[in-house]
C-alpha cells in the first residue's frame, strides 16, 4: 500500500509538472477536458530529466526528490485541478464495460509486479542500472557493459522509484506508462478516428498478451507508443484548428518518444514530414511557416536530448554502442560493433526457424506482418502469448480504403503507423516491440474501418469477440508465475523463495553475495549477464556487450588476470557452461581462455548449477611459481 501511496504522489507531481510545462510553452490542448493524459505523459518526461539531473549531481536520494516534487506540484497546482475537474464523468460511465475489463486486468498485472522481477531486459539492464545508481546516489561508472549507456527517460524514472522505495515502485511508474498509453490512444480515436471509437480501442491496445508482458516487465517500448500516439494526435490537432500550440506540444512530445528509446528518434522526422507537406499544401507565408517548423523541432530536440547528452559525455558518442565509424566511442571497436551485428543476424535465424523461415532481405520484409500476427513467438526466445499482438489490425487494415468519415485523419495515423513499422522493419530489426508504436497506430485506424467494413454492431462483437481471445491468451500466463505472484503479494510465500524457484541465477546469487565481502569486487565472465541479483560491486566481462576488456588483445590467461587486477577484481563469477560454447571461433577462444583462466588464476569458492564463484589469486602464477 506504501508503493501505491507514493506512485499517487508521483503522479500528482509528474501531472502538475507536466501542465506547467505545457502552459509554459503555451502547448495545452484547446479542451481542458484534454488536459490530464498530455499532462501526466509530458510530465513523466519532467519526472526523468529531474532524475538524471539529481543523479549526475549524486544527490538522487528521497529528500531532494521530496523537495522537486513538492516543488513541481505547487507550480501546477491550479492546472491539475482544472484539469480534474474538467474530465467527462459522461463519458466515463459510457465507457464502463471496457473501463470494468481493463480495470480487472490491471489488478491481475499489479499483483504480478509486487514479486521480484525475474528475467527478460529487466534483470538484464531497464532495472539494473536504475538501481545502481538509486543505491549509489548519482550516476556511477559503469560496470562495463554498453547497456549501461541505454538508460533512457523511462529508466531515470525507474530510478526515482528506487530511491523513493525499491523495486514494486519502479514497476509500478512502468505500469502506469501502459495505463497512460491506452487513455492516449481512446483519446486519439474520438477526437480525430471515430467519436464512438475511443474506448474500443483502447481496451483493444490495453487487452494485448504484448502488452501485458510489457506491463509487468520493465521495459522502454510502451514510453514510445505513448509518446507516438500523443504527438500524433497534437499534430492532428493543428491541422484541425491551426493553433501553433498544438504543433509545439507535438514536437515536444516527439522528442520524449526519441528520449524514451533510440527507435523512438523516428517519431518526430516522421511527423516533421507530415506537418511540412501540410504547410506545403497551405502555401503559407514562409516566415509563419518557418516558424511552425521551428517550434515543432525545438521542443523535439530539447525533450530528447538529456540522456543523448549524457552518453556523449560519458562514451563520446551520443548513441554509444550504435554508429561507431561515425561518432567511435570509449570502450569499443569496429570489430566488436560487426560481432555483435553478427550475433543479432545468428539470433534472429535461431528463432526464424519458428516459421520455417530466415531472417527477413529485400522484399521479404513484406512478410512481416503476417508473421508478425501468426508467428510471434518466432522472433525471440519467448512464448507467442508475450508477443502477441492480435490479428484485428491486420484483418482490418485493407478496410481503410473504405473509410469516408474522417479520412485525412485516419490516413494519417495509419501512414504514421505504416511507416514507422516499415522503417523499423526494413532498416532496423523486424520484431513485435519494435514495432509496437506502429501497431497501436494502425490498431486505432482499423477500428473504425472495420465499422465501415461490418457495420456498428457487427463490428462491437469482433471487439468483443478480440478482446475475449486476447484475455484468453493472457490467461496463459496465470498457470506458470502468476499464483506464486499473488502468494508473494498476500504474504504467503517469501519474495527469495519466489526467486529460488524461478531465478538460476538469483539461487547463485544469493549464494555468492554472502561469499563476497562487501569491499570485494567481482568480475562476471558471462556471455548475457543479467546482474539484478548481484549485491556487489561488479564488472561484467561479456565478450558480446562490452569492449574495455578487449579479447581481441588478451591472448593468455595471466593477461586477463592483470587486467581483473587493474580493476580491483576480488572474486571471478562465470557462467561454466561457457567453457565449451563454440558458436563461431571467437567463441570458442574465449571459452578457452576462461577456462585457462578460472583453473589457473583463481581458487574456486562455491557452485550453484551453471554459474562458479572463484577468487582471483593476488600474485600472478609466474610469481608465485618463483616462490
Amino acid at each position: 500500500m506504501i508503493d501505491l501511496g507514493l506512485l499517487v504522489l508521483v503522479l500528482i507531481a509528474a501531472a502538475a509538472g507536466g501542465l506547467s510545462c505545457l502552459r509554459a510553452l503555451g502547448a495545452l490542448p484547446a479542451d481542458e477536458a484534454d488536459w490530464l493524459v498530455p499532462g501526466v505523459a509530458t510530465g513523466f518526461g519532467v519526472v526523468a530529466t529531474v532524475g538524471l539531473g539529481l543523479a549526475a549531481l549524486d544527490v538522487l536520494h528521497p529528500l531532494p526528490i521530496a523537495f522537486a516534487g513538492l516543488a513541481v506540484a505547487l507550480l501546477g497546482r491550479r492546472d491539475l485541478a482544472r484539469a480534474i475537474r474538467a474530465v467527462d464523468r459522461t463519458r466515463v460511465r459510457a465507457a464502463w464495460p471496457y473501463l470494468a475489463v481493463c480495470g480487472a486486468l490491471l489488478l491481475a498485472e499489479s499483483l504480478a509486479m509486487v514479486a521480484p522481477p525475474v528475467g527478460g531486459d529487466q534483470t538484464k539492464y531497464q532495472l539494473v542500472y536504475p538501481r545502481l545508481y538509486a543505491a549509489a546516489g548519482g550516476l556511477v561508472p559503469t560496470p562495463w557493459s554498453f547497456w549501461g549507456q541505454m538508460q533512457f527517460l523511462q529508466n531515470f524514472a525507474f530510478a526515482l522509484g528506487f530511491a523513493l522505495s525499491g523495486d514494486v515502485l519502479a514497476r509500478f511508474l512502468n505500469a502506469a506508462f501502459g495505463v497512460l498509453t491506452a487513455l492516449a490512444l481512446a483519446s486519439l480515436a474520438r477526437r480525430h478516428v471515430g467519436a464512438d471509437s475511443g474506448p474500443a480501442t483502447g481496451a483493444l491496445f490495453f487487452t494485448l498478451p504484448i502488452n501485458w508482458s510489457l506491463m509487468t516487465r520493465a521495459g522502454s517500448d510502451i514510453p514510445v507508443v505513448l509518446y507516438a500516439v500523443l504527438a500524433t494526435g497534437a499534430l492532428l490537432d493543428w491541422m484541425a484548428s491551426d493553433r501553433a500550440g498544438d504543433v509545439r506540444r507535438a514536437g515536444l512530445l516527439a522528442g520524449l518518444a526519441g528520449a524514451s528509446k533510440v527507435m523512438g528518434l523516428l517519431v518526430a522526422p516522421l511527423l516533421g514530414v507530415v506537418l511540412v507537406g501540410r504547410l506545403l499544401r497551405r502555401s503559407l507565408p514562409p516566415g509563419r511557416a518557418a516558424a511552425l517548423v521551428a517550434g515543432f523541432g525545438f521542443p523535439a530536440l530539447l525533450a530528447a536530448s538529456p540522456c543523448y547528452v549524457r552518453n556523449a559525455i560519458d562514451t563520446g558518442n551520443p548513441i554509444y554502442p550504435f554508429a561507431y565509424r561515425l561518432f567511435g566511442g570509449r570502450n569499443w571497436s569496429p570489430a566488436a560493433g560487426e560481432y555483435l551485428a553478427d550475433y543479432y543476424r545468428q539470433y534472429q535465424s535461431t528463432y526464424a526457424t519458428r516459421r520455417d523461415g530466415e531472417p527477413y532481405a529485400g522484399l521479404a520484409v513484406t512478410r512481416f506482418p503476417w508473421d508478425l500476427t501468426m508467428h510471434p513467438e518466432s522472433f525471440e526466445n519467448a512464448a507467442r502469448a508475450s508477443l502477441d499482438v492480435s490479428p484485428f489490425a491486420l484483418a482490418f487494415a485493407p478496410a481503410l480504403l473504405l473509410v469516408r468519415r474522417r479520412r485525412p485523419e485516419v490516413l494519417t495515423v495509419a501512414g504514421v503507423g505504416f511507416a514507422y513499422g516499415a522503417i523499423v522493419a526494413a532498416g532496423a530489426w523486424a520484431h513485435p516491440r519494435y514495432v509496437l508504436p506502429a501497431v497501436a497506430l494502425t490498431l486505432t485506424a482499423a477500428v473504425p474501418a472495420a465499422s465501415m467494413l461490418l457495420g456498428r454492431r457487427l463490428a462491437a462483437v469482433v471487439v468483443a469477440v478480440t478482446i475475449a481471445g486476447n484475455l484468453a491468451l493472457i490467461g496463459r500466463y496465470l498457470g506458470t508465475l502468476w499464483p506464486d505472484q499473488v502468494r508473494v503479494a498476500a504474504g504467503r510465500l517469501a519474495p527469495d523463495e519466489f526467486l529460488r524457484r524461478y531465478s538460476s541465477r538469483y539461487a547463485f546469487w544469493e549464494r555468492a553475495n554472502g561469499a563476497v565481502p562487501p569491499s570485494g569486487r567481482v568480475l562476471v565472465l558471462e556471455k548475457i549477464p543479467h546482474p539484478y541479483y548481484i549485491e556487489r560491486p561488479f564488472v561484467l566481462a561479456s565478450y558480446l556487450e562490452q569492449g574495455l576488456i578487449d579479447y581481441r588483445t588478451i591472448d593468455s590467461a595471466g593477461a586477463l588476470a592483470e587486467t581483473a587486477r587493474r580493476l580491483g577484481v576480488t572474486h571471478v563469477a562465470v557462467d561454466v557452461s561457457a567453457f565449451t560454447v563454440a558458436g563461431d571461433p571467437f567463441e570458442a577462444a574465449v571459452g578457452r581462455l576462461w577456462r585457462a583462466f578460472v583453473t589457473g588464476e583463481c581458487d574456486p569458492v562455491l557452485r550453484q548449477g551453471e554459474y562458479g564463484l572463484y577468487t582471483l589469486r593476488i600474485a600472478p602464477a609466474a610469481e608465485r611459481a618463483d616462490g
